[in-house]
């Protein structure tokens, strides 16, 4: 019976272990989280001051900026192209006695 309890008691400790383990990375993951978005807002004001450091340098306006974040090829398709044997008119019959 010693064995079985034993048993039960190293299960019980390797599943408090795993459950430890989680917690510490889901709190580890969390501070990560934070400390990352924190790294990201000061690394977009340096890129921001970069780019109107650059803008400034070449002349760039908010005109020339917009040509060229444009993003290409998101808007509308074009019709699909009729035969031409649609396109030409049915031939109508006039009355000559008219």
């Amino acid at each position: 019976m010693t064995d079985a309890t034993n048993a039960r008691d190293l299960i019980a400790k390797m599943e408090a272990e795993l459950q430890a383990a989680r917690d510490k990375a889901e709190k580890l993951e969390a501070d990560h989280a934070e400390k990352k978005q924190e790294l990201l807002k000061q690394l977009r004001d340096a890129d921001l001051a970069d780019v109107i450091a650059k803008c400034k340098l070449h002349g760039f306006s908010a005109t020339d900026l917009r040509g060229a974040l444009k993003v290409k090829g998101g808007g509308r398709k074009p019709a699909a192209r009729k035969s031409p044997a649609a396109k030409r008119k049915p031939a109508t019959r006039r009355n000559k006695a008219s």
